[in-house]
């Protein structure tokens, strides 16, 4: 990832931890999702936040008895992420290289909006990573806006920044989750909350799995595309 991308993220750290270290407290259908996750991981061992800013999805997890740990690109960010909760190790890393972390680390991965910073052409790319990263039977919850812009921003909290927001549709995901060579699970969607809550864009949840009889992405086929994906209804279900 980009170290423009990095220093942003750095510069407003301390504005953005204290506009959404408490997000969750206004957002019960997340702690849903996220206990959802637990219950899948259950056993498998530790949950790592994935571009965890300030640490409220692994403080969230760690809330209900869950071990977790957080990964962010900021050094900056980690240190909010790591002041807020003392109790959970958090380190710094990058999301399409996770060189400090190896492989089979995590049973379970929550990357809320985090995959929105990766440029298309790299998402499988980094979709790999987490799978790599993931032990066996492991669980990716993946949650991204739904669409096809890209916001940019130069600005943010009054400091000069640059970074761009990536928003994808579903089975545009979908189809990137399964050529990293995840089993896809449960895909959810949901409108947003009001406007002073969160931004104003439908919501996609997609629940993934580092299946065990593979230890490497499927072969292509003749079409060029990838198929991991259960052929049972419940791998088929996506609910508005």
């Amino acid at each position: 990832m980009s170290e423009e991308l990095q220093n942003s993220y750095d510069r407003v750290a301390e504005d953005y931890a204290e506009q959404f270290r408490d997000e969750l407290d206004k957002k019960p259908f997340d702690r849903k999702m996220l206990d959802w996750l637990a219950e899948k991981v259950s056993g498998l061992g530790v949950i790592c936040d994935m571009g965890c800013g300030p640490g409220q999805i692994a403080r969230y997890l760690h809330s209900q008895g869950v071990g977790v740990c957080g990964v962010d690109l900021s050094p900056a960010m980690v240190q909010q992420a790591q002041g807020l909760n003392p109790d959970i190790p958090f380190q710094r890393g990058d999301m399409l290289a996770l060189s400090d972390v190896a492989d089979n680390s995590y049973g379970g991965m929550a990357a809320f909006y985090s995959i929105v910073h990766i440029p298309r052409q790299k998402a499988v790319q980094a979709l790999r990573e987490f799978r790599r990263v993931l032990r066996p039977e492991g669980v990716l919850l993946l949650a991204f806006h739904i669409g096809q812009e890209v916001k940019h921003l130069d600005e943010w909290w009054g400091k000069e920044v640059s970074i761009d927001f990536l928003f994808f549709k579903t089975e545009e995901m979908k189809g990137y989750l399964t050529a990293a060579g995840f089993g896809l699970e449960e895909v959810i969607e949901r409108d947003p909350y009001r406007e002073a809550v969160e931004y104003q864009s439908r919501r996609a949840y997609i629940y993934a799995k580092k299946e065990w009889f593979s230890s490497s992405p499927p072969p292509l086929n003749p079409g060029g595309t990838r198929c991991a994906m259960k052929n049972s209804p419940r791998n088929k279900c996506s609910f508005a």
